[in-house]
């Protein structure tokens, strides 16, 4: 079993963003840390026709859901949380595939030490100082919604204090939910597709479980990857005089805004 592993959620209208990251990943991976593509069943002909997998071993959603799905946003969040029953790693960090790498990257980059991942957690003030002075109307529109589904989630765990963010890409370990298994979905008769029910944001659940119980030594870090929301934030952010090379020096990688725009790279 691996102690670390990259998963990468595509489909078939993300061809061409998994192309790019898993080159980026071939390119800047030095610790040759394996990779997992998982794809619906129908779309494997054309990611196999047009991807080089030479280095990235092919899974199917339905394999690691253990049903036949649809291709929704949902069950994209499903699929990322069920993968740690796989038994394939001890922990993972999930990439969507409208994402690529900038620089070299390591397995200090992810791993406090052989047991400890490192966890993001923050306030989201990057994203919501842009919104601040761009947009103060839907800053307003999106902290509604942002807390609303967070206090849910907090209060099912009777955390109080701050709103957490935990951003994509995201590295989760498979103590955590193996511990949310036995200790919180067992003993209240509940699956992961009823958590995404209540509340569907997969980073919240898994982030405000840790939280609450501690299942692993938390050591906290920022975002890996510079996360462009909406294509105006994107251009404002090269407007400043932002380059690659420039969010390189903070970033491992970037998400592009890929609900707004059809470019791959910044």
């Amino acid at each position: 079993m691996e102690n670390l592993v990259f998963l990468i959620k595509s489909y078939n209208r993300h061809l061409h963003w998994t192309k790019q990251l898993i080159e980026s990943i071939y390119k800047h991976n030095k610790d040759n840390i394996k990779i997992y593509l998982s794809i619906p069943k129908q779309d494997q002909n054309l990611f196999k026709n047009n991807i080089n997998l030479q280095n990235c071993e092919l899974i199917f959603d339905e394999d690691v859901v253990g049903d036949n799905i649809n291709q929704t946003w949902f069950t994209q969040q499903l699929v990322k949380m069920k993968f740690s029953e796989t038994g394939l790693c001890k922990n993972y960090f999930w990439i969507d595939a409208d994402s690529y790498f900038l620089k070299d990257f390591y397995i200090s980059d992810f791993m406090y030490d052989e047991e400890t991942p490192y966890t993001t957690i923050h306030e989201n003030k990057d994203l919501f100082s842009w919104m601040a002075q761009s947009n103060l109307p839907l800053l307003y529109n999106v902290l509604e919604g942002y807390k609303n589904d967070r206090q849910k989630v907090m209060d099912v765990f009777n955390r109080k204090g701050k709103f957490y963010d935990w951003t994509c890409p995201n590295l989760w370990s498979v103590k955590v939910f193996d511990h949310m298994k036995e200790n919180y979905l067992k003993p209240n008769n509940l699956t992961y597709t009823n958590l995404l029910e209540y509340v569907p944001g997969e980073l919240i659940w898994y982030g405000e479980y840790l939280l609450a119980s501690e299942a692993i030594r938390i050591i906290p870090c920022e975002p890996w990857f510079k996360p462009f929301h909406y294509l105006k934030q994107m251009q404002d952010c090269k407007a400043m005089g932002n380059t690659e090379e420039t969010l390189s020096k903070n970033y491992l990688g970037i998400v592009m805004p890929s609900k707004e725009t059809n470019n791959l790279k910044f």
